[in-house]
Parts: structure tokens; sequence; C-alpha cells
């Protein structure tokens, strides 16, 4: 069986309900231990939140992603069969592939800082009367996103916000989604479909704009390895890049100029190329559906 339009747009949606009811099941459990059944009023819960630091602590940084991590596992168990693990590519990667692999983490967090720089931009400049949500949606930025993670240690922050999204967004969007996408509508119509559905998980506009062309690179890297472990580690670097950077306060660069992204993409280009030379995948790994 191959993937249609409308599974792909489910398991986007399952995506982000498994962590919303994990969120809210554990924000249930831990205003039950502090009140008991009887809620106090919502302005209370705000201020008991607040006062906990509960907004910053790992409960409800890690635990959506890591809890519903373990709710769309047995979705893909489900949905692969008992060989799930051959279908999506578990071997582990050669030597080669992890040093090439790794060779383009840099490049694309430098193409997405100036495409999320300019998108943020046009985002920041249009009214919002022309956007009914815009106020709301402008409060999810990356700007605002880092900010509010600054006082986390920096050990959770690996874990809820590089390693869980990492392993699970590529066994969902590359491992399951991407690879039936492929299979049903061909390489190029299925990585885009694929990284359009994985960038749209990723909240705001601007955000989600920068997120695709990352999404693209691993959904190739996925395709020239033919194991999942490829995207995994390199969607874990660029978020542990991205963190780092904020977390150590580190000095920012000049902005990446045009020519710079386009000698950046070509770079991009030939690592593929070599990937391509130097992997030992399945072949047709995206047509085992």
């Amino acid at each position: 069986m191959v993937c249609s339009l409308l599974e792909a747009l489910l398991w986007t949606f399952g995506f982000l309900l498994a962590q919303g009811l994990v969120l809210v099941l554990l924000l249930a459990i831990l205003l039950t231990a502090a009140f008991g059944l009887q809620w106090p009023p919502q302005s209370e819960i705000i201020d008991w939140v607040l006062a906990t630091d509960l907004d910053r602590s790992f409960l409800l940084i890690g635990t959506p992603v890591l809890g519903g991590l373990f709710l769309l596992l047995p979705a893909i168990r489900l949905r692969e069969g008992r060989h799930f693990r051959q279908r999506i590519g578990w071997r582990y990667p050669s030597t080669d592939e992890i040093i090439i692999s790794l060779a383009t983490v840099c490049p694309i967090a430098l193409i997405g800082n100036l495409i999320y720089d300019v998108a943020n931009a046009w985002w920041q400049s249009e009214p919002t009367v022309a956007w009914p949500s815009a106020t709301v949606l402008r409060q999810t930025s990356l700007d605002h996103l880092y900010s509010t993670f600054q006082g986390v240690p920096y050990p959770v922050l690996i874990v809820a916000m590089a390693l869980a999204p990492a392993v699970a967004e590529e066994l969902v969007f590359r491992g399951v989604l991407g690879r039936r996408l492929v299979g049903r509508f061909g390489i190029v119509r299925g990585v885009l479909l694929s990284s359009l559905c994985f960038a749209a998980i990723h909240g705001s506009p601007p955000h989600a704009i920068a997120t695709l062309p990352v999404g693209i690179l691993l959904h190739l890297l996925y395709l020239q390895t033919g194991t999942i472990w490829i995207p995994v580690l390199v969607h874990f670097c660029n978020n542990l890049l991205a963190i780092s950077l904020v977390h150590f306060q580190l000095s920012q660069q000049d902005p990446v100029s045009p020519a710079l992204m386009l000698s950046l993409s070509m770079y991009l280009v030939m690592m593929l190329l070599l990937l391509q030379t130097r992997s030992r995948k399945v072949e047709g790994l995206w047509l085992k559906v």
C-alpha cells in the first residue's frame, strides 16, 4: 500500500495531536496532585505554574515530545507491520556515510538561518489586520521560543529540543510518511510533500519556511543512504547547534549573503553526490511500502 495525501495529513495532525494529548494529561496529573480534584480558577493556575517555574521545567518542555514518541511508535508498528525496522532502514550507517552527512550540518543551518531572517522580516512587517491570527503566531517565533528556554539546563535542552524531536520527526516524516509519499508520487513530489508536512508542524510561518530546506536535505540523505539513522543524526546535530548558540549566548555573525547561500547549496549538492558513491544503501528503499 502507498500513502495518499489524506494519510499524509492524518500523520501530520496525529504527530501534533500525540504531543498535545501527552501535555494535557501531564498538566491534569500535576494539577490534581497540587490542588486535588477541585481545581482553582485559571488565573490561580497560571500563578502557580509561574511560581513553581513549571513553564521552564523538563516536564513541559521534553515530556510531550518524548511521550508523543511512545504514542507514535505503536502506530508506526501497526502501519508498517512486523518488519517495520527493515522497511524504514534500521541498519547502522557506515563511517563514510556518517562523516559525509555530518558535513552538511553547518551549511544547511546557515541556509535555514538566512531564510528565517528574510521570512521573519516579511512576517513581522505584515499588518495584523491582514492576518487575524498574526499576533498569536508571531509570539511563537524562534526568538520568543529560545528566550523562553533561557533558564533551562543544557542537558535538558539536548534531550528535549535536540534528541527527542530528531528521533520522533524522522521516524514519522522520513521513515513512514516520506518513504510512502515517494513510493506514491515519485522522488521529487514525494520529497517535497513530506517536507511540506514536516515544515507545517514547526509553528510560525517563518520557522516553517526556514525548516523546508532542512526537511528536503534530510529526506535526500535518507534516500541516498537507506538508513533512518543518518537523518536522525543530522537532525539532532542541527538542533544541537541551534540550542548551543542560544544557550551559551555565542555572538552572531553577519547575515549570510545570497552569494554565500548559493555556494553552500552547491556544496550540499556535492556532498550528496559524494555520498551516493560511498553509501551502501539498499536499492529501492522507498519502494518497500
